[in-house]
């Protein structure tokens, strides 16, 4: 894949849990469907997929179902990634130097 606009993140300590972990829940991106906003057992809060956690039925907390880190990679246009899958209008890409994390979809072509 290639990038064809910029991305930089916003979350310089990106959250990030492993199954079984519990989360405290709070509202769903709007931008960004599928997406909730949460609070990792370290206290640090941002965004991951909604179906990667088992809500309490109180809806504000859960249980994480899997490993997620929220991990975003700044990009360029121009440059190359590794498209490894893609959740709800976000890509887990890789970078040859950079490693791996989110980009979002809009930012990438498959050329």
């Amino acid at each position: 894949m290639v990038v064809v606009r910029e991305h930089k993140s916003n979350y310089p300590n990106p959250v990030c849990f492993d199954a079984g972990d519990r989360l405290l829940v709070g509202e769903q991106d709007t931008e960004y469907p599928g997406w909730v906003r949460i609070t990792d057992q370290q206290g640090l809060v941002g965004w991951a997929p909604l179906d990667y956690i088992e809500l309490a039925e109180d809806g504000a907390s859960g249980v994480a179902l899997k490993f997620y880190s929220a991990r975003e990679l700044d990009v360029e246009p121009g440059e190359r990634l590794t498209f490894k899958y893609e959740h709800c209008q976000w890509c887990w890409v890789e970078h040859d130097t950079k490693g791996a994390g989110w980009v979002p979809r809009e930012c990438l072509d498959n050329a």
